[in-house]
């Protein structure tokens, strides 16, 4: 379980983060099930449809596969879902996030860990409203240009590199509009986080079945739980 709850937030910040690079926010309205920004954006970032996928390799042998779920509803709620599953040498673990169609808050996240127990937050502490990304590229990130990537299926793609300079040093980060969530490669100081090792955009499986969630003992924090409109 420790490593359950790390993983939602880091997916959440490298959402906000292609979010933030796109010109906009989730979107897709005209579109049933899609979320992220348009393919007319500024940047050209392709929305997230329904069944889409992706999986990032890490260099410890660590394999993390995000996938866009669509939509379900949540005490009346209708939500865009969002699984995340992290395969390491301890075995399995998935991540199930729900964000409020309405106003893009967290409301729920779901966790199954290594031995299948399932556990789920709610009440989640969510950015204010002004706090959002508006589509503004951050001050400390430069755009060094473009490169060719090829995943080891065999997939070639175009992505977009950006140079960012942090408390904890300078990463450069790939990121391509032909990849559902964007991401292709991290490097931190000169050292890779993280590369794309395959996606898709169908073939998206639900891991965590909505009676799994029902079910699951929860845990709840004081605070915002982002369900108002």
């Amino acid at each position: 379980m420790k490593k359950c709850f790390p993983v939602s937030i880091v997916l959440i910040s490298l959402l906000l983060f292609a979010f933030t690079f796109s010109g906009c926010i989730f979107g897709g309205e005209d579109e049933e099930d899609v979320i992220g920004p348009e393919k007319d954006s500024i940047s050209g970032f392709a929305s997230l449809k329904s069944g889409s996928w992706e999986e990032l390799a890490f260099p410890d042998g660590t394999r993390e596969r995000n996938e866009f779920l669509g939509t379900d509803t949540y005490k009346g709620v209708e939500c865009y879902l969002i699984e995340s599953e992290t395969i390491s040498s301890s075995g399995k673990e998935i991540t199930q996030i729900w964000f409020n169609k309405s106003n893009m808050q967290v409301v729920l996240i779901v966790m199954k860990d290594r031995n299948g127990k399932v556990i789920k937050i709610e009440a989640i502490p969510t950015l204010p409203t002004k706090d959002v990304p508006t589509g503004e590229v951050p001050s400390n990130s430069v755009k060094i240009g473009t490169e060719k990537y090829t995943t080891p299926t065999g997939k070639t793609i175009e992505a977009t590199v950006y140079k960012i300079t942090a408390p904890d040093g300078e990463s450069e980060i790939w990121m391509s509009s032909q990849v559902p969530f964007w991401q292709v490669k991290d490097i931190l100081n000169g050292k890779v986080v993280y590369d794309l090792y395959d996606f898709g955009t169908s073939g998206a499986k639900r891991d965590i079945s909505k009676q799994e969630m029902e079910n699951a003992s929860s845990l709840e924090f004081p605070g915002d739980n982002g369900w108002d409109n």
